[in-house]
């Protein structure tokens, strides 16, 4: 999902690093975080730093890797795991040169702002509407905020190089069905890994997931009700 050099054309160039730009000043700004969460920040960023790096072939000959957003997101909350995403690319492109210094701002835009908020207001509305109190109602929900984070990102991605013709050879007819649809089926890993990473916590450091900003907001939390299998 990293664009690299030379894919963008400079009308969606500076939007997008506009956009990052204040997205990220509004992070530093408003994050808060735990004494529980901040070794959490650490860990979580340096496991999508070598997860990401690590690319799985899919449909068409292309490849993919895991994304990591929606776990960052639902943890740390939208700024902090914005600012744990953007380290992570930011590192990328100029220690390994995955993803281009010009392309910076679409690739943070894409996986550090979409990629994390958007699972944290589906999970919300899905806990809002479903009233969550079950570790199944909770998985399936964490499923499916995390699917949409990576499928949300992809589309995002491809309109940005679908927007960059004649620089992108293929316009958004081409370029938005084949990163939703390639991105789909890394889309269903990464809910796994998403609902995994999630359901060890549960089971062995609730309180970190009790601080959560996303994640706190659940009734068992607030309760303090023990989750119901």
């Amino acid at each position: 999902m990293h664009i690299p050099d030379g894919f963008l054309t400079i009308n969606v160039i500076i939007p997008t690093f506009i956009i990052t730009l204040i997205f990220l000043a509004i992070s530093i700004k408003k994050v808060k975080l735990t004494d529980q969460q901040v070794p959490i920040m650490g860990l979580l960023t340096a496991l999508f730093f070598a997860a990401m790096m690590m690319n799985y072939p899919i449909v068409g000959g292309t490849t993919a890797h895991l994304l990591g957003g929606a776990t960052l997101g639902l943890i740390l909350g939208p700024f902090a795991g914005g600012i744990s995403m953007t380290i992570i690319l930011v590192l990328q492109a100029f220690l390994f040169g995955d993803g281009g210094l010009t392309a910076l701002g679409a690739n943070i835009l894409n996986m550090g702002v979409i990629g994390i908020v958007v699972p944290c207001a589906v999970f919300l509305v899905m806990n809002k509407a479903l009233k969550i109190k079950t570790t199944a109602a909770l998985f399936v929900t964490v499923f499916v905020a995390a699917f949409l984070s990576d499928v949300t990102a992809a589309v995002a991605a491809g309109v940005e190089l679908g927007l960059s013709q004649p620089v992108f050879q293929y316009g958004l007819s081409v370029a938005v069905p084949a990163m939703a649809i390639n991105h789909s089926i890394m889309g269903v890993a990464e809910a796994f890994v998403t609902v995994v990473i999630i359901g060890t916590l549960l089971k062995l450091r609730p309180d970190v997931l009790a601080k959560s900003p996303i994640l706190g907001k659940l009734s068992m939390f607030n309760k303090k009700d023990e989750v119901e299998a």
